[in-house]
């Protein structure tokens, strides 16, 4: 009999939990929600042309973020007054991305966020992004540099087959950056899933992935590897003002010195902006 009150009464007790829990999910949902809007508004307010790129497409931002992440490596979440949402977005609808576009929220006290941007130029074309929220983008070129790939094998097929491939052609790879004070030395891990997949409207690429090493699920520095029928192509690009090093085979392949993130003629650029938010 006392086992049977005692089960009972847990039951009871598990059942309360349950409903208990049930709103604090649902909260912890909206306010996610609400963040991804604040950053699709945020976006939807660029303005974005080139003199150079005469198909309205390419200067067209995805409708879905390619990546969302927040940083707990670094001790910022949604339980400090740091870093509270954060996504990755590409420019141009087909094809290898014309630009990323990152946008960061951070909360700066009780009803306060700074909102940053982050830029990422992947065309040689100039461009020119604007928004009344303040930012000021105007690259005349990129830094992405493509090579071919040595020792990698001839493009599979299909693309299944050719996901394998870029899998492990990606694992050849290895970044670190560096971080202040005291030059702190990071070994940033490859996320297993490219972040982007795309083909054709690009001299002839057949098949195509962009790769994001983070720090955490932070991206630091992008991997872009593409094919032709024929062969490969690789490209490093960052993500990150930190300062950056890429090595393929154990040799490096890529340096970049850390920055300031403040010229919007840059490749890379960022900015932000204090705006009234209460999370």
């Amino acid at each position: 009999m006392v086992r049977h009150v005692t089960f009972a009464l847990c039951l009871c007790m598990a059942v309360v939990a349950c409903g208990q829990e049930a709103p604090a999910k649902s909260a912890k949902d909206e306010a996610a929600r609400r963040r991804l809007e604040l950053m699709l508004s945020a976006l939807a307010d660029c303005q974005i042309s080139s003199p150079e790129i005469a198909i309205e497409s390419a200067l067209k931002t995805g409708k879905t973020p390619l990546l969302r992440y927040d940083d707990p490596t670094r001790g910022l979440g949604e339980k400090s007054d740091g870093l509270q949402d954060a996504s990755v977005w590409r420019l141009g609808e087909t094809g290898r991305p014309t630009a990323l576009i990152t946008l960061e929220i951070y909360r700066n006290g009780p009803k306060k966020a700074i909102l940053s941007y982050e830029f990422l130029s992947l065309t040689p074309s100039p461009l020119e992004l604007k928004s009344p929220r303040g930012p000021l983008w105007t690259p005349t070129s990129t830094d992405l540099r493509m090579a071919p790939l040595d020792k990698a094998p001839s493009p599979a097929d299909t693309p299944r087959g050719r996901l394998v491939q870029m899998r492990q052609l990606a694992r050849r790879f290895t970044v670190q950056e560096t971080l202040p004070p005291g030059d702190n030395k990071i070994e940033c891990r490859l996320l297993a899933q490219p972040i982007d997949r795309y083909d054709g409207g690009q001299e002839k690429v057949l098949d195509g992935a962009i790769f994001a090493f983070a720090n955490g699920t932070n991206p630091e520095v992008a991997l872009l590897l593409e094919c032709t029928e024929r062969e490969w192509f690789f490209g490093l690009a960052r993500l990150s003002s930190a300062a950056l090093q890429a090595n393929l085979d154990g040799q490096s392949c890529f340096e970049a010195a850390r920055v300031t993130l403040s010229g919007a003629k840059d490749s890379y650029a960022g900015m932000g902006y204090s705006i009234d938010w209460q999370d």
